[in-house]
């Protein structure tokens, strides 16, 4: 029996990944046993408690790399090395096969505890550039798995494209999932646009719609919009939220989500555009321009370039922003929704059953 170490936390972008490849891995009837780490931050084990799993939780609260101020540096390493000695520990209890890293702020002790100790280690990169700890794995000779056909600023051939697990859904008839989302309102007789900011929520990505959804053609869209706090509801649709405007509760579960909506306006993370293709929803990715090293531009550019994707940046005119979501509808009229399964997780467990040096067995 292989024993594998999943580690993800951060956000759901990375904790997705690791929670589709476990699921896959227990649906295929693989030999394995699965243990699972994460940071602190109540988000993430939020996101692991709504799939009834306990991971470890190490005492990270964030990156030692990020912090502003000597304060907060001082802090993080010290939460670093109190980290590094828990998690060698577990290690020597689990005595775990093989580590695998879907990414997150805490994949630094994890990658530093298994090199140190000789533990074969992978790190997947859900993004089309590589992170902060995936640069160093890569120096480290680790095999490193690719979510796109890209990892810069890694050579082709240094890296092994496996794409990225994804959620498995069962979709539901469009009349019978909208009402299991709370809107409280009928379900609407024109096409629905649901936007999707991370597991964070984008208030930007609300603030730049909020420009332009009162447009007269638009108002014959309804926006559903995923995960906004009450706080930034108030704030922006302040006593006259116009009628074409929803907003939904975060789902830990996207099925009812993705079955009610015909186009997509999403922020530029891997997780989601992967299961916007997955669900073949024609998009407007709106890349974070704060995101690291730009990779929210770069998974767009991937996006563009295989799926039913637009790219629409902040410093374009707002008014491109309408042509491209009305552009994304003309594509959910001519495009079938409907699921384009992949073998991403397949692909990740033969990479991590050739690092260990086992067959792979009892999967269909």
């Amino acid at each position: 029996m292989t024993k594998l170490c999943l580690v993800a936390g951060g956000t759901g972008g990375h904790i997705f990944p690791a929670l589709a490849f476990a699921e896959w891995l227990l649906a295929s009837g693989t030999d394995v046993t699965l243990s699972f780490v994460c940071g602190s931050r109540p988000l993430e084990k939020e996101i692991y408690a709504s799939k009834g799993i306990v991971p470890l939780c190490l005492p990270l609260s964030g990156s030692p790399f990020g912090a502003a101020g000597i304060g907060s540096r001082i802090l993080r390493w010290k939460e670093t090395l109190s980290s590094f000695f828990v998690f060698r520990d577990f290690l020597r209890k689990e005595e775990c096969d093989c580590c695998l890293l879907f990414g997150g702020y805490v994949s630094f002790v994890p990658l530093l505890s298994c090199h140190l100790g000789g533990i074969p280690l992978i790190v997947h990169e859900q993004n089309a550039v590589a992170g902060k700890v995936t640069r160093l794995a890569f120096r480290l000779k680790k095999k490193i798995a690719s979510g796109w056909g890209e990892c810069l600023p890694f050579a082709e051939g240094t890296y092994t494209p496996t794409g990225v697990p994804v959620r498995s859904f069962s979709p539901r008839d469009p009349g019978e999932a909208w009402p299991r989302l709370g809107t409280g309102r009928a379900f609407p007789q024109k096409p629905i646009i649901g936007v999707l900011g991370g597991s964070l929520m984008s208030e930007r990505l609300i603030q730049l719609l909020g420009y332009v959804i009162r447009d007269e053609v638009l108002q014959k869209c309804t926006f559903l919009f995923l995960g906004a706090s009450q706080q930034v509801q108030a704030g922006l649709f302040s006593g006259d939220r116009p009628e074409n405007v929803l907003f939904v509760e975060k789902q830990w579960d996207m099925t009812d989500f993705f079955s009610v909506i015909d186009g997509a306006v999403a922020r530029g993370g891997a997780s989601t555009l992967s299961e916007l293709m997955l669900w073949g929803i024609p998009t407007v990715v709106v890349p974070w321009k704060q995101a690291a090293d730009n990779h929210q531009e770069k998974n767009a550019e991937c996006f563009e370039r295989i799926a039913s994707g637009e790219i629409w940046r902040e410093d374009e005119p707002l008014e491109f922003l309408k042509e491209k979501i009305l552009r994304v509808l003309r594509k959910a009229q001519n495009v079938r929704k409907e699921f384009s399964e992949g073998d991403e997780s397949e692909r990740l467990w033969r990479l991590i059953s050739s690092s260990i040096g086992r067959e792979i067995t009892n999967f269909g």
